[in-house]
């Protein structure tokens, strides 16, 4: 196992690899917290999941804030990515990025526009409006959940594509981001 912490030419280091992988639980819970939310709103299993559902999404986007910065400190020294397929996947990568910043930034919008108070990780962010801000209410309401299922529909592309150059096209792309390194 590769244990250096800074990014290297044949893999991702350790803080890259904790960011990737804790942000994988935290979403995954999302997913199941919405799925559940959509599926099976009134039952025990859904307020457990949906419970924890806005501090996640407060700490999915601290956690993007982070990795963005810690990416952008590695730029130079990721991986190389060969192939046509490069630029497609960078863009991926954006629009994962733009929605795991947008998502979370418009649940709270539409959570300061409302006349409740709002809370994560424990510590109230801000009381209730006195009366609803109408716009920013609708923002959320329309476009939270849409783009949250987006985000989840190009990680669901992002996962089939790290199996797909692993095992279709051998390439040791799972190696980089579990292992550290290449299989050299």
């Amino acid at each position: 196992m590769d244990t250096r912490l800074m990014d290297h030419e044949y893999g991702y280091g350790l803080v890259s690899r904790f960011f990737h992988w804790a942000m994988f639980a935290l979403l995954l819970w999302q997913v199941t917290s919405a799925a559940l939310h959509y599926l099976l709103d009134e039952a025990a299993i859904t307020d457990f999941f949906f419970g924890f559902h806005y501090s996640i999404g407060v700490l999915v986007l601290c956690l993007t804030a982070l990795r963005g910065v810690w990416g952008l400190i590695n730029l130079s020294r990721r991986p190389s990515h060969a192939g046509g397929l490069h630029r497609i996947a960078a863009l991926g990568h954006v629009a994962m990025y733009l929605l795991l910043i947008a998502v979370p930034v418009i649940a709270i919008i539409r959570a300061y526009g409302s006349t409740r108070p709002f809370s994560a990780l424990g510590v109230q962010i801000f009381s209730g409006m006195e009366t609803e801000i109408e716009w920013m209410t609708n923002l959320g309401g329309e476009w939270h959940g849409f783009l949250g299922w987006t985000l989840f529909a190009l990680i669901a592309g992002h996962i089939a594509m790290a199996f797909v150059h692993t095992y279709a096209w051998k390439e040791p792309l799972i190696a980089r981001m579990t292992k550290g390194s290449e299989l050299r």
